[in-house]
């Protein structure tokens, strides 16, 4: 109950604009609400001074004023507030149906040259922004007074994967973005590239350009998993030994890990199963298994070089656990968890006082928890609320990639697809999306068909040379105005079948794609042996609810070279607090080690859980392997830290809340990073964004002589 005369409480930023001129002030327009049951949610810029924290279906933009404390401002500097898609709103949410246009995971890398931060959404929606640009305005919005200002940063890509997006990853050489979703696949988005592009398209460098092949289309490339894949929360590329990317790597919840080739056609999965170890039990769901969450792939130059067997694995040899091949794993495994309880400071091992008994379920007028009657599976919180509505924009000119309904010139399409969302009849819609999927027609090319998208591309830049077809009407459209050029037209390609379609635009027509009866991915299972054609070793590193996997892929046959030893450390970040009760509704699913960042200058991951803490690995290699009967001990990581440390919390977190995000970042010069150049050792910035706002903030480098990690 509230006070007659009290405002009720209500979730900002909302559905409805906060640049709504006729609503009034309001104290819950001060600090905005954050959602529950995602991803990562903040994020640095490697190249500028930016922060970024998703609220809602929002990115707040901030500069940290100062170093070390990265200081953030009470108001951003910035709001980036991407509108859903016309396909999003017929789409809808899964986490909270009443706020599906809210931000799931959110990252920043590279792609090509430029930098972006990429997001996306529990109704599907994809997009990403230039930093670059967002730096630009940032900068203009500190030198004027005035935030109304009209000019504000256009995403450059905005798409929708037809449920709700979870896993992200960018790659940079290959320029490539894809997105895991709940529909137990990956999408890679493969944007258009030519030799000698307009002068418009400034988004691509042309300094690596010829070292990747062209492409003359805008590639939506949809691998499906085998029948048994389930959600998808985090996705990697894999590179080859030129460091182009070749497979995508993909977890599942049950902790599967699938590898799929992105470009050939006709070609089974390699699967890399989970550990069968009572060791990865739930915490939270005992004795349920240990859910799969993070996966990230390594190579050999991210290793750091040590001499010693204590060096490589952070604990004395006789404190070593070794679990054997078969259970399990190929390959045998190292287990070093008794290296946490060696940790110094560390808050697994310090008692706190349990909370007062509070409610065992969320209150139906907290903002941010799901209303009484929303009952959330263990399994189904795996998905985002995205929503908000978008500013207006300048007309887009970037020839990468076309975004529908957002410029100027899209005026009349963006009407065109808002009035199918509103006015549809539902029931017959979806009684429809059958027919309208019996509409897109796959190509064929002439003689033999090509098995693999290289060659499908170079079959259609062949064609549009020579006019024929259907792409000789495109070509006529983009003689005569806005229309887009050939190289821009939208193709989708599935490698398990090796066939093409092109990509429907109107929002009715993707929905009926996305209803027809679900594809998998079929063919005969490939060996671990197949990744031989990377032409280099492979290291994958795996994360549960607690628990952190390293596995090795030798190019050579093991028949030929000793086994090499994998390496786990079960229990990494154990919270233990679960059945507090004070604590059980804030803390609800949120045993999960689903952030990871990597800091390569110092080969430092650091690895981040909603209960609220993150541990730091060091990756290690031995400059002269160790070999065992069994055999080998050479690459592997060390548990180097907790954070925050138990002092820490002790006096900056005597209230415990989930955490909102965790990013890491090269530590600026000045206004800037240390970017052009800085002097050895580099230093890395850590901020943890807690859910009840606090952030705090660390600075990390290494020794150059010792290699010892120092943490201020």
């Amino acid at each position: 109950m509230h006070p007659q005369s009290a405002e009720l409480p209500f979730t900002w930023p909302g559905n409805d604009s906060d640049d709504d001129r006729n609503a009034g002030p309001s104290i819950y327009r001060l600090i905005p609400s954050m959602q529950k049951f995602r991803s990562n949610l903040t994020a640095l810029s490697q190249v500028y001074n930016l922060y970024f924290s998703a609220y809602q279906g929002r990115i707040f933009v901030y500069r940290p004023r100062a170093a070390p404390s990265q200081a953030l401002p009470s108001q951003p500097d910035l709001q980036l507030k991407p509108k859903a898609s016309a396909a999003a709103q017929l789409v809808g949410g899964q986490i909270d149906e009443s706020r599906p246009h809210t931000v799931n995971h959110m990252v920043t890398g590279f792609l090509g040259d430029e930098e972006i931060v990429l997001a996306c959404y529990d109704d599907g929606d994809v997009v990403a922004y230039y930093t670059k640009e967002i730096e630009k305005h940032a900068k203009e919005c500190r030198a004027t007074s005035d935030r109304s200002h009209k000019f504000v940063p256009k995403q450059f890509f905005h798409e929708n994967v037809g449920i709700s997006a979870w896993g992200l990853a960018i790659h940079r050489k290959s320029r490539l973005i894809a997105v895991s979703s709940n529909r137990h696949e990956v999408v890679v988005f493969a944007l258009a590239l030519t030799q000698d592009p307009p002068s418009r398209r400034a988004g691509l460098s042309r300094t690596t350009r010829l070292d990747i092949p062209t492409r003359t289309r805008n590639w939506r490339i949809v691998i499906r998993m085998a029948p048994s894949a389930d959600n998808i929360p985090n996705v990697c590329f894999v590179d080859d030994c030129r460091g182009h990317a070749q497979r995508i790597c993909a977890i599942d919840i049950k902790g599967t890990a699938w590898l799929a080739d992105i470009w050939q056609g006709n070609r089974g999965l390699i699967v890399i199963p989970p550990l069968c170890s009572n060791l990865l039990k739930s915490e939270e769901f005992h004795p349920a298994p240990s859910r799969g969450w993070g996966i990230f792939a390594l190579d050999e130059r991210d290793f750091l070089k040590v001499r010693t067997t204590e060096e490589l694995f952070g604990v004395p040899t006789n404190r070593l656990e070794v679990i054997p091949a078969g259970s399990g794993c190929q390959q045998p495994l190292v287990n070093v968890r008794n290296a946490v309880a060696n940790i110094p400071d560390n808050p697994h091992n310090m008692l706190r006082p349990l909370s007062q008994p509070g409610p065992m379920f969320p209150l139906a007028w907290e903002p941010d928890m799901p209303q009484l009657g929303f009952v959330v599976q263990a399994e189904d919180l795996l998905g985002g609320d995205v929503g908000e509505e978008e500013f207006d924009t300048e007309d887009e000119t970037d020839e990468e990639h076309d975004e529908e309904g957002d410029s100027e010139d899209g005026s009349e399409a963006d009407s065109e697809e808002d009035a199918i969302v509103a006015g549809t009849d539902w029931s017959s819609f979806y009684f429809q999306a059958h027919e309208l999927a019996q509409g897109l027609s796959n190509y064929k090319s002439p003689g033999s068909s090509p098995d693999n998208l290289h060659a499908w591309d170079a079959t259609f830049k062949q064609q549009d040379s020579e006019g024929q077809g259907e792409n000789r009407e495109d070509l006529g459209q983009a003689a005569n105005g806005n229309a887009t050029a050939a190289h821009k037209l939208d193709m989708t390609y599935f490698p398990h079948s090796n066939t093409v379609y092109r990509t429907p635009r109107k929002p009715e027509l993707m929905m009926a794609y996305w209803r027809r009866p679900a594809e998998y991915n079929r063919h005969p299972q490939l060996p671990e042996a197949y990744l031989a054609d990377l032409g280099k070793k492979l290291f994958l590193l795996r994360t549960y609810e607690k628990d952190i996997e390293l596995r090795s892929f030798s190019p050579i046959p093991s028949r030929v070279s000793p086994t090499e030893f994998g390496e786990i450390c079960s229990d990494a970040l154990k919270f233990g607090r679960f059945r507090d009760p004070g604590l059980r509704r804030h803390f609800h699913a949120t045993s999960r080690l689903n952030m990871i960042s990597f800091a390569p200058e110092l080969s430092l991951m650091a690895i981040g859980s909603p209960t609220g803490r993150v541990v730091l690995l060091t990756l290690t290699r031995r400059a002269v392997p160790a070999e065992r009967d069994d055999g080998t001990w050479e690459h592997g990581f060390r548990v180097e830290w907790v954070l925050p440390t138990g002092s820490d919390e002790m006096e900056h977190r005597k209230t415990l809340r989930p955490m909102h995000g965790m990013a890491m970042g090269p530590v600026q010069v000045g206004d800037e990073i240390g970017g052009a150049g800085p002097a050895m050792p580099r230093r890395y910035r850590l901020m943890l964004h807690y859910r009840n706002h606090d952030i705090l903030s660390y600075e990390l480098t290494r020794e150059e002589q010792s290699g010892k990690l120092c943490i201020f």
